[in-house]
C-alpha cells in the first residue's frame, strides 16, 4: 500500500472511530436482552467488583456493572442485582446511601442479591443477605454469599490494625488470602439469567 492511501485510510477509520465514541459509548454487548439489566455494587478493595462482572459474565455480558459510589442512574434499567462487601457486620456504605435515596427503585427491580464477606457460606452470610433484601425492600428471587479475600498492601491503616487484632485475639496468623472463585459468581449468573431472563 501506498503512503498516501495508507495515510487516508487511518485518517477515516480514526474519524469513524471517533465518530462512534461520540454518538454511544462502547459497551461490550455479545448477547442481547429485551431486558435492560444492572448489577450495582459497593465494595471497598475490590473484592465485589470483580464478583460483580463476573456474575455479568455468567449472565452472558447483558448487565452492566456500576460502583455504588459512583452514584449512577439506574432509573432506565428494567431489573437490578445489588451486591455488598460487608464491613464489620455492615454493608458499604456508599451502597447504602444509594438504595436509602432510590427506595422505591430498588424495592420495584432487585431480583438478586450478593454479598462478599469472609464468612462464606455461614448462618451470619445468610443474615447479610437477609439484611441487603431488607434495605431493598425486595423480596429477591436468588441470594448468594461469596467468600472474600484479603490484600494487606490494599489495607487501609485503621483496617489493617483491627484485622491484625482480630487474629491475634484468635490466635491465627494474619495473612493475605484469596478465597473468592470465578466460577462461583459466572455460575450464580448462569442462574440468573436461567430463574429470570430464559424462563
Amino acid at each position: 500500500m501506498r503512503r498516501r492511501e495508507f495515510f487516508k485510510t487511518s485518517l477515516v477509520a480514526g474519524g469513524s472511530l471517533f465518530l462512534i465514541n461520540k454518538a454511544y459509548p462502547l459497551k461490550f454487548f455479545p448477547n442481547p436482552s429485551k431486558h435492560k439489566w444492572a448489577i450495582v455494587f459497593g465494595t471497598r478493595y475490590g473484592s465485589n467488583r470483580d464478583a460483580a462482572i463476573w456474575i455479568s459474565e455468567g449472565m452472558g455480558a447483558i448487565a452492566d456493572v456500576f460502583d455504588a459510589r459512583e452514584n449512577p442512574d439506574l432509573s432506565s434499567f428494567d431489573y437490578l442485582i445489588v451486591g455488598s462487601g460487608i464491613y464489620y457486620g455492615r454493608i458499604a456504605e456508599p451502597l447504602e446511601a444509594l438504595i436509602k435515596n432510590n427506595a422505591s427503585l430498588f424495592s420495584k427491580k432487585v431480583k438478586a442479591v450478593f454479598v462478599v464477606c469472609g464468612a462464606g457460606g455461614t448462618d451470619r452470610a445468610k443474615q447479610y443477605l437477609e439484611n441487603l433484601a431488607k434495605l431493598c425492600e425486595a423480596e429477591p428471587v436468588v441470594m448468594r454469599s461469596f467468600p472474600g479475600r484479603i490484600t494487606k498492601k490494599l489495607l487501609s491503616p485503621d483496617d489493617f490494625k483491627l484485622l491484625e487484632e482480630f487474629y491475634k485475639k484468635r490466635n491465627q496468623p494474619f495473612e493475605d488470602y484469596d478465597n473468592l472463585e470465578r466460577r462461583e459468581c459466572l455460575q450464580l449468573g448462569e442462574e440468573i439469567l436461567k430463574k429470570l431472563v430464559q424462563p
